[in-house]
């Protein structure tokens, strides 16, 4: 998706229905934002803004567009193809100058909760730019959850 006149960009939207959404996930969510509002590094992905309607009830978050997917999908998918020994190197220096700044250079350090290839996106040049997405994973998980006990 493009911003007019602005760059590419990716949207992570929850629609639901308001009565499956609590004050525990509203809580979370705005921790979440607050948290990735404040990273700001290289290899992290940056959070251009987010989004809180009431009406039809959507939670969002929209981030700068990284075009060549996870490194997941290069190992296993794509045959590992575009990755010589030198961008893989490249990607292993900038996944661990993102943990270093995550961990030791704010405050409160920030944690990726599953860092594995899936979390690791890369760049149009194969920088590597890390995001957590099991958050945001265990919150549809909660809805599902939450969805299905109340209709059982």
């Amino acid at each position: 998706m493009h911003m007019k006149d602005g760059p590419e960009i990716t949207v992570i939207s929850v629609c639901v229905g308001e009565e499956h959404w609590t004050g525990y996930l509203e809580l979370y969510y705005q921790k979440e934002v607050a948290d990735l509002a404040r990273l700001n590094h290289e290899n992290t992905r940056k959070l251009l803004g987010y989004c809180i309607d009431s009406s039809l009830f959507t939670r969002m978050l929209v981030f700068e567009y990284v075009s060549n997917g996870t490194l997941y999908e290069h190992l296993h998918y794509k045959e590992g193809c575009h990755l010589s020994w030198s961008r893989r190197m490249n990607i292993i220096v900038g996944v661990a100058k993102s943990l270093r700044y995550l961990h030791t250079e704010i405050e409160p350090p920030f944690t990726i909760s599953e860092l594995n290839s899936s979390a690791v996106y890369l760049t149009e040049d194969f920088s590597p730019s890390l995001f957590d997405f099991e958050s945001w994973k265990m919150i549809v998980t909660r809805l599902e959850s939450s969805a299905h006990s109340i209709n059982l």
